[in-house]
């Protein structure tokens, strides 16, 4: 049978016109392959009974037609590897496809001009595949470097945020040898605490020495370690000194008469903490107290007005190791608070242990502390007139011993007695917090169930003080000693929250008005943070 047929390339090929007669057995037989002028050449030469011949086509032509259309195909594929793995995949799919339609090829010769036409078809679809690659992947780029200037952005910010921060002392100045924990410390702090204190003391481990203070240090500053060292003295070695003065008077020495005399007004004078002690107001006022303060330095925020129409319950949070910024603001004038809260007469509630020690007590007394009894309240809030100011260090001994910088750990589920004083009153309540409070002194890491915090608990029981462990500066050497680190601490007075005269509360409103004042600390915590802690990152835990 003799097949007379015309192929015609499409439109821009490039290619003659090409007319074939061929004749095709019955076979059928096809011969596959993706390279047509070879496919026409063998089919000539293989034909037996065919009189007509395909003309003749230029081989070189054809060749070249194909390598310009793949030229222009390497042109728009990207280099990537992901794009070749596509590449390779799609040519083999095409020439699996083209295989396919080529097995019938010789029984249908105008297939031969349908195959041509998928060939291309197939080019361009390959070449539009390229495309949206190179496209994505140019978006992808171009994600990239937006993603990157906002980082840019957002570090620019953040480096914005800290330069707004230092203004409130959060970070400590490097260049002021007397803020910073030096080398020294850092060294002494990767070893057990125990081991780090005796380094400290006897510089064991290191080369270098410790950091000395500079002989050329200002006389101010110098007063302002003095207070400081002078309040935690009168602390720490007060009440335990007397003690023992009086006793060694009494058994070693003629001068008994004394001892004897100090307890008999002891003994009559014993109950004046519960009926508003016995304060000095020029001991309050003492020049003292200003350096105190500026040690720190202590600050007295107030975002709310107080009525001094009314009595107050003030309480203060967290406790820390000892309470620093209570007592410069309530025990003394240090922060000028009647002048900031005109017409209100300020009190500290205080542990009734720290004032049952001889002499120590008349002084701590002096400055405005009373004992933190249900008769020392009641004495006060029963009184006639009104604006007293009552500041109570909700959290207790038991809370200092969860102080540890960087951390906010607040007892408060199970103190609820003040609330029941506060109804029974008539009472406002006033939340406060004192940033930087957990940060002037390092304490041992104690966590609930060890050894050590079974011990301070057993001990806190027994004493009704809590055994702290901590760690400050020394005064003439910045490694170590009794002397608080110089950090800022910033007392937020929140507003106040109203409460109701209720002579005989009830359960349910006592915990309705407990409530009430936890989500007041939380929010007044929250909200200032970000501006006053050092930690903003921290979170506050109720316990």
């Amino acid at each position: 049978m003799i097949i007379s047929n015309t192929l015609i390339y499409p439109q821009g090929a490039g290619l003659p016109t090409v007319t074939m007669n061929a004749e095709v057995n019955g076979s059928g037989t096809s011969h596959p392959g993706i390279n047509l002028p070879l496919l026409i050449d063998k089919f000539t030469a293989d034909a037996s009974t065919g009189s007509q011949k395909v003309e003749e086509v230029s081989v070189t032509s054809q060749k070249h037609e194909l390598s310009a259309k793949f030229q222009k195909i390497e042109d728009i594929v990207p280099s990537s590897k992901t794009v070749l793995d596509i590449t390779s995949n799609s040519q083999k799919d095409i020439d699996i496809s083209l295989n396919n339609k080529n097995k019938d090829i010789f029984a249908d010769p105008q297939k031969i001009e349908v195959l041509l036409c998928d060939r291309e078809s197939q080019t361009e679809l390959i070449g539009s595949k390229f495309k949206e690659i190179v496209e994505q992947e140019g978006k992808k780029e171009k994600t990239k470097l937006e993603a990157n200037e906002d980082s840019k952005f957002k570090d620019k910010l953040t480096e914005e945020e800290e330069e707004n921060l230092k203004k409130y002392n959060r970070r400590i100045p490097e260049e002021r040898s007397t803020l910073q924990k030096d080398k020294i410390e850092e060294h002494f702090d990767k070893l057990p605490w125990v081991f780090g204190a005796l380094g400290r003391v006897l510089n064991l481990g290191i080369t270098y020495g410790p950091q000395f203070a500079p002989l050329n240090i200002p006389l101010n500053r110098r007063l302002q370690t003095f207070a400081v060292l002078f309040w935690m003295s009168t602390f720490l070695f007060m009440g335990a000194g007397s003690l023992f003065f009086l006793l060694y008077l009494f058994f070693y020495t003629k001068y008994w008469w004394v001892t004897l005399c100090y307890l008999t007004w002891f003994i009559g004078d014993r109950t004046i903490c519960n009926r508003g002690g016995r304060r000095l107001e020029w001991l309050r006022g003492c020049f003292l107290w200003k350096h105190y303060r500026d040690f720190f330095p202590i600050h007295l925020i107030k975002t709310a007005e107080l009525d001094p129409s009314k009595n107050y319950i003030m309480g203060y949070h967290p406790h820390g190791i000892l309470s620093a910024g209570a007592f410069c603001h309530f025990a003394t004038e240090g922060t000028n608070f009647s002048k900031r809260f005109p017409g209100f007469t300020p009190y500290l509630l205080t542990l009734e242990a720290q004032i049952i020690l001889p002499f120590y007590r008349e002084f701590f007394m002096a400055t405005g502390a009373v004992s933190a009894t249900r008769e020392s309240m009641d004495y006060l809030l029963g009184q006639e007139g009104s604006g007293r100011a009552l500041c109570l260090v909700v959290g207790g001994a038991k809370e200092s011993l969860d102080c540890h910088p960087g951390t906010v750990v607040l007892h408060l589920n199970k103190r609820k007695g003040f609330c029941k004083m506060a109804l029974r009153h008539g009472a406002s309540l006033v939340p406060m917090f004192s940033f930087g409070e957990n940060e002037i002194y390092d304490q041992i890491t104690n966590p609930e169930g060890s050894l050590l915090r079974r011990f301070q608990n057993s001990l806190q029981k027994v004493i009704g003080l809590a055994p702290c462990m901590f760690i400050g500066r020394g005064v003439f050497q910045y490694s170590f000693g009794i002397v608080p680190f110089r950090k800022p601490i910033y007392t937020v007075v929140g507003s106040p929250i109203d409460v109701p005269l209720v002579k005989n509360p009830t359960k349910e409103q006592i915990v309705g008005l407990h409530e009430t004042y936890v989500k007041a600390v939380v929010d007044l915590y929250n909200k200032y943070k970000t501006k006053y802690s050092e930690f903003p990152e921290c979170e506050i835990k109720i316990v």
